[in-house]
């Protein structure tokens, strides 16, 4: 799979392509059916197939002071399109100039002239181009034109529930603390992925040594404590229970926050080292603690209930 970074290091490629553009914001089961329709559509006629996203996500840069919380990193996206067998993902920078290019000339200008495009795969509330003019009729109408095929994909419904899966529903089911449902719609848990940095020790000092990740505000999820299992280098699968809550370090940002994840038997030096926490079960909210004792008293319950959570 290639990478492309910036539409100024888009270069015409030579064959036709089956394209795809969107947020693709936790590649949920109905990002799934899209990029595995994308994939078929492309094995078929024998052509290049090319997801195109958008970074800073559209919403985070229009509504920069209260954008919605990203379920997926920009390096999650990749990661889980990769798994796909997608040939090029083109990541635009969106920005003041590009968020006032309209619709039509988006499609001319780089979909038609600079990737040939034969097939776009959207979903059916798909919208683009200046102030979201753009819409699927309009795809059709310059597909026509131009030659080239639009196949509207519809929202996937999840019958057990009997809605409609989206991002938007995801990042309710997570900040509502419902994790089973969101694990169910993204088919796989919720993850963040960071680099471990060192903390103060002070689970150290109480005999839970952890392995931290510093967090920004923008993840959907609460501040508590939870269940969770971690991937690290070789290591997939390791059980433990990780506290997410404000950083009160003045070095760092007020808005961060920090992951602190203790692992069940095992003795790790991850500092550094690039890890993957999957969240399962909300096992309590924050709690203010008087005393170090109390805090530990606490701990071991915590510990207690989720070995419980996992059958340990």
């Amino acid at each position: 799979m290639k990478l492309i970074r910036g539409i100024h290091n888009l270069k015409k490629i030579d064959s036709n392509s089956a394209i795809s553009i969107g947020n693709f914001d936790g590649i949920h089961l109905g990002h799934q059916i899209l990029l595995s329709n994308l994939y078929k559509i492309g094995k078929k006629n024998n052509i290049q197939t090319i997801v195109i996203l958008f970074e800073p996500q559209p919403l985070e840069f229009l509504n920069n002071q209260d954008p919605p919380k990203r379920i997926t990193t920009l390096q999650n996206k990749i990661k889980y399109i990769q798994l796909h067998k997608i040939d090029i993902i083109l990541c635009i920078k969106f920005n003041k100039n590009f968020s006032s290019l309209s619709s039509e000339k988006f499609i001319k200008k780089f979909l038609i002239k600079k990737l040939n495009v034969k097939f776009i795969i959207v979903g059916e509330n798909f919208r683009f181009g200046s102030k979201r003019e753009g819409n699927i009729s309009l795809l059709k109408k310059i597909g026509k034109q131009h030659n080239f095929n639009v196949i509207e994909i519809k929202s996937f419904l999840y019958k057990k529930y009997n809605i409609k899966v989206s991002s938007t529903i995801i990042r309710k089911y997570l900040l509502e603390n419902k994790f089973k449902m969101a694990t169910e719609l993204l088919g796989r848990p919720f993850s963040i992925i960071g680099r471990v940095i060192h903390g103060k020790k002070i689970g150290r000092k109480l005999g839970y040594p952890t392995a931290n990740i510093l967090l920004n505000n923008n993840i959907p999820i609460n501040n508590g404590v939870y269940a969770v299992k971690v991937s690290c280098i070789s290591k997939k699968n390791i059980l433990g229970i990780c506290n997410i809550k404000v950083q009160p370090n003045h070095n760092y940002l007020e808005e961060n926050r920090l992951l602190e994840v203790y692992l069940f038997d095992v003795n790790l030096d991850l500092y550094k080292k690039k890890i993957e926490v999957s969240i399962y079960k909300k096992i309590r909210d924050e709690i203010f603690f008087s005393s170090i004792e109390k805090l530990k008293e606490q701990i071991s319950k915590d510990i207690n209930i989720t070995k419980k959570y996992f059958h340990i």
